[in-house]
């Protein structure tokens, strides 16, 4: 499979070794995101020792002095080492005068089922290795665990690292460029559908059409994706079927506290550990509006765009799939809802476009920070909801964002003026940013030729 993205990733990566000195990296993100790629495309032209942790407890010691003994050449007739540290202690006299990468994949594995090693690896990071040429890696998929057990405070690594790259899924950027040659609007909705996870990209065929991707991928028995965010919670979390009911009322519109409540029928101040746990794990997100700090108005999302999919339609029609009937569902309920899902999808493909032309000065200022504002609007008595608000110095931004087969005309844009007097930034220099699927009706067309604080952008043409 040909390596797409994480440019970023890899120049953090190469800044380490080009040191020459003892250097830590903790690598994280979700199961599936691409960290084991990204490592193996870091390692393929470096003397390195790589190692993939189980959870088969005192196996991990043998198989992993079976590496140390291959790399020393000692092949099969080396020893398998009594503990780690003596094991360690061997990788750090190897790296005693040349670069050597010693990765540790699944960490969190290996951390299970040995207690004491992370404070191992603290004593070798503060003794034997500090003075040499070591590049370690420590990289794992339990995101709790990486984040509470290797990057706080709490931890005995705490403060040993010297980078840590937390590896996020595709932008639609990213996915564009791996699924180049198909139709822009439908990569845009595998895209979302997939959550941009870059082993979940890599199932799609290009030579199909988007219906026939999704109904392989999702819609049947045997499709990669048909049980995946199921297979998932088991993996992470105790009470799945809990978190199902969570996450399905979720995706079918209940965003508080209460509404949650009263889908699932669990009390609303038993929620909060099962909220917190699938925000962590980046399933939904919980969000206030732009500029408040209190938690009144929490609302929450699905963030992961896979299990937004899966729990809109699949685990909905999940008798039938099994029925072999999923071409038939997708024809007569998902094709003509596809726009409806799309709303956030757009919305996060938005944003990564905004973040694009934000980082490459295309705007009239740097916007430093923004995100979704929700609020009362007192003359109407009504809410409004702005997609995006921001902050640069000195001026104001506020964004549409609509994933329609029509154009923005007008009205639209009034509203959008309108209900953004009720947003709580400075008003006397504001501008517009308008992301629209198709494109802009004659009047708006015209308007955005002349007035240089309203910017329009089509999906179509510009994206």
């Amino acid at each position: 499979m040909n390596f797409f993205g994480r440019e970023y990733e890899l120049a953090e990566l190469e800044r380490s070794y080009q040191s020459d000195k003892f250097e830590f990296t903790v690598i994280y993100g979700r199961r599936r995101v691409g960290k084991t790629f990204l490592i193996q495309k870091y390692i393929e032209d470096k003397d390195s020792i790589y190692y993939m942790a189980s959870r088969t407890g005192g196996l991990n010691l043998e198989r992993l002095s079976l590496l140390v003994n291959e790399k020393l050449g000692l092949g099969n007739f080396g020893p398998v080492y009594k503990d780690y540290f003596t094991l360690f202690q061997a990788i750090g006299k190897m790296a005693q005068d040349k670069r050597v990468v010693f990765v540790i994949d699944e960490y969190p594995y290996l951390a299970e089922s040995n207690e004491g090693i992370s404070s191992i690896i603290q004593a070798m990071c503060d003794h034997d290795w500090k003075k040499s040429k070591l590049h370690l890696i420590l990289c794992g998929s339990s995101m709790s665990f990486m984040e509470k057990q290797v990057l706080s405070a709490k931890s005995p690594l705490y403060g040993r690292r010297t980078s840590q790259i937390r590896v996020k899924p595709f932008t639609f950027f990213e996915t564009k460029e791996m699924l180049e040659g198909m139709d822009k609007e439908d990569i845009a909705i595998i895209h979302s559908a997939t959550g941009g996870v870059a082993e979940y990209l890599s199932y799609v065929d290009k030579s199909i059409r988007l219906e026939e991707n999704l109904v392989n991928l999702f819609l049947k028995p045997s499709g990669r994706l048909f049980e995946e965010p199921i297979n998932l919670l088991n993996q992470e979390l105790k009470s799945p079927e809990v978190y199902n009911r969570i996450i399905y009322a979720v995706a079918n519109g209940a965003n508080k506290n209460i509404e949650i409540s009263n889908q699932t029928g669990i009390p609303s101040g038993s929620l909060s550990p099962y909220l917190k746990n699938l925000t962590e794990l980046e399933i939904i997100k919980k969000e206030v509006p732009y500029g408040e700090s209190s938690g009144r108005k929490t609302l929450y999302r699905i963030k992961d765009g896979c299990f937004r999919f899966y729990f809109r339609y699949v685990l909905r029609f999940q008798s039938q799939i099994i029925g072999m009937n999923g071409e038939r569902i997708y024809n007569e309920f998902i094709r003509e809802d596809l726009s409806n899902f799309m709303g956030e999808g757009f919305e996060d493909i938005s944003y990564d476009f905004f973040e694009k032309l934000n980082k490459e000065d295309k705007f009239f200022g740097f916007v430093h920070s923004y995100g979704r504002w929700w609020g009362n609007n007192p003359l109407e008595k009504k809410e409004e909801e702005i997609d995006l608000l921001g902050e640069g110095k000195g001026f104001s931004v506020f964004g549409e964002f609509k994933w329609r087969n029509r154009d923005f005309d007008m009205g639209e844009l009034d509203k959008l003026i309108n209900k953004s007097r009720f947003a709580p930034v400075n008003q006397s220099n504001s501008y517009y940013i308008i992301f629209t699927k198709k494109d802009f009706s004659r009047d708006v067309e015209n308007l955005l030729k002349k007035e240089k604080r309203i910017i329009g952008y089509s999906f179509v043409k510009d994206f």
